[in-house]
């Protein structure tokens, strides 16, 4: 097991004695389902220990760091741009069903982040979410929403999406979905105004040097002649 894992789950064990800092009271389901990834020894370790909730929660890390290009454990194949977003996504809803933020985040990557539109299977991610975690609101609406994207109609997408951008439990990487089509639909004050305000967020630093980047290349196709 990686240092990391071991280290998790020494600080799970940890936490053992405060049944109130652990989600161990929800009812998962079986290991077995889990998708097999490079990981599974690690989740079925801290499983084992009675630590499903600290295992998706480090299996949340490792999705971001994958999808920042930082988890050396996998490595996309030429021309499949981010191809394990949906395994790793389903890794974690596997270990808990209630990780809202996961099923959002991976859902958006998969419909709208960098073009992938793979949207059946961000569809199929948030249809698990209804399914197995019941009285999240922000499931039918991005389902909404992506079924006007794929039939590309990007205005009534942005009608959907442009009130949840602000909600907590929406993904940060929403925002930047949000400018991406505001951008795509010839919006570029509105996709200015997004990412002048992700300069502007402390909490976005680590999205400071896109922003700019994409501030100057919106500027850029604003000054062009229609």
């Amino acid at each position: 097991m990686r240092a990391l894992g071991v280290a998790a789950l020494g600080a799970g064990l940890a936490l053992a004695v405060s049944p109130a800092l652990i989600r161990g009271a929800r009812k998962f389901p079986p290991l077995s389902t889990l998708p097999s990834t490079p990981f599974s020894l690690q989740d079925a370790a801290m499983a084992a220990a009675g630590l499903r909730a600290a295992a998706a929660d480090l299996a949340w890390i490792e999705l971001l760091q994958y999808s920042a290009g930082g988890l050396t454990e996998l490595t996309d194949a030429p021309g499949r741009e981010f191809e394990y977003v949906k395994p790793l996504t389903e890794r974690v809803v596997r270990l808990d069903p209630s990780f809202h933020r996961a099923y959002l985040y991976g859902a958006g990557m998969l419909g709208w982040f960098r073009n992938l539109q793979r949207y059946d299977d961000a569809i199929d991610l948030l249809q698990q979410g209804l399914r197995d975690d019941p009285g999240e609101p922000l499931y039918a609406e991005y389902i909404a929403a992506l079924a006007y994207q794929k039939r590309g109609d990007t205005a009534k997408a942005l009608e959907i999406l442009e009130p949840l951008a602000d909600d907590p439990r929406s993904p940060v990487t929403m925002k930047e979905i949000l400018a991406n089509l505001y951008k795509s639909n010839g919006e570029y004050a509105k996709a200015l105004a997004v990412w002048e305000a992700i300069l502007d967020d402390e909490g976005q630093s680590s999205q400071w040097p896109r922003a700019r980047q994409q501030i100057a290349e919106i500027r850029g196709l604003a000054r062009k002649p229609k």
